[in-house]
């Protein structure tokens, strides 16, 4: 009887303290439901397609090109599906492009290009890729992206431009003719077509740059030191070489004249090294007043097309760069 009595009265004791131990249990978990409702609300405002586009457009706006690269990968990882992921990897090509990351832009220009974009993104890529080639001096490489840019892309402003592009690695190489005809290539109807006209016909009168002849220069000085300089206009030079020469080569004759033969001997063999250098500074100064003719001509093109040759890295694109002359 007293067993049956306490037993009733431990059942009653237990089942006293049922509901308090549920409401406690639910209180805290509505509390856990509500801080993760809490973090995932979190988590959805600060990863947001949007922002993070943004983002990584303002690190590549105040000209962090590292971290604007860094960003858009981080776009592509969060957003793999976007409709904006094949714009996040043309970023990125062109944030390393900024950055003067050569290799590293060329690696994303292919790996956007295999993902098969677009035609004008893909045309920026082969672009682009063309552009990275030609400040590498690739001349040969950097006109075959530019043609498949041209290719991709049909009668757009990119194609128009990376038509330019073209003759301007022909141009870079020295190559005048190739460059002139592939500047009468631009379309008649493109924005381009009159400034590329008219570097086609300057090009045309390029043999007209005064020269002066390397073989005539170094046989000048090699009858007359200094003569070959200053047929190239360097007079200082000509001065030098002349003095320089004349003083060893008396000196030379009146030691052996007074029977110094051994004083005599050296100061030949001074001279003769004097005498050799004097020859090859007037070729190389013959050379370099070529160079220097050139180099103004091409400039007075650039100023009289409104065009500037140099690769320009203004811009989120890699273009070309004109100004208008008044």
């Amino acid at each position: 009887m007293d067993c049956e009595e306490n037993s009733a009265c431990g059942g009653a004791k237990a089942s006293s303290w049922t509901p308090a131990a549920m409401a406690f249990l639910a209180a805290l978990w509505v509390l856990f439901s509500a801080r993760i409702s809490a973090a995932q609300d979190e988590s959805r405002r600060y990863i947001d397609e949007g922002l993070q586009m943004e983002l990584a457009d303002r690190f590549f706006d105040d000209g962090d090109f590292e971290g604007a690269a860094r960003e858009y990968k981080r776009f592509l990882f969060f957003f793999p599906r976007s409709l904006r992921a094949d714009e996040s990897r043309i970023k990125i090509a062109r944030s390393y492009f900024r950055g003067q990351k050569w290799e590293e832009a060329l690696a994303a220009c292919d790996h956007l290009i295999q993902k098969e974009p677009p035609p004008s993104i893909k045309a920026e890529a082969f672009f682009l890729r063309g552009d990275v080639l030609a400040v590498k001096r690739q001349y040969p490489e950097a006109r075959e992206s530019f043609r498949k840019a041209r290719e991709s892309s049909p009668g757009s402003a990119i194609a128009e431009e990376a038509q330019f592009q073209i003759a301007r690695t022909y141009l870079r190489e020295e190559r005048y003719k190739e460059a002139a005809g592939e500047f009468r290539k631009v379309e008649p109807g493109s924005r381009l077509h009159a400034r590329s006209e008219a570097l086609a016909r300057g090009l045309d009168r390029i043999s007209e740059v005064p020269r002066k002849s390397p073989a005539a220069a170094g046989m000048m000085s090699a009858v007359l030191p200094g003569a070959g300089q200053a047929y190239c206009g360097e007079y200082g030079r000509a001065a030098v070489a002349f003095l320089l020469n004349g003083v060893f080569i008396w000196g030379m004759v009146e030691s052996f004249r007074h029977g110094n033969d051994a004083v005599g001997g050296i100061l030949a063999v001074f001279e003769a090294g004097w005498y050799s250098a004097n020859i090859l500074n007037a070729v190389n100064s013959a050379e370099k007043y070529n160079r220097r003719q050139t180099r103004e001509y091409l400039e007075g093109l650039e100023k009289g097309s409104g065009f500037s040759l140099a690769p320009s890295l203004q811009g989120r694109t890699p273009v070309i760069a004109w100004r208008y002359v008044f």
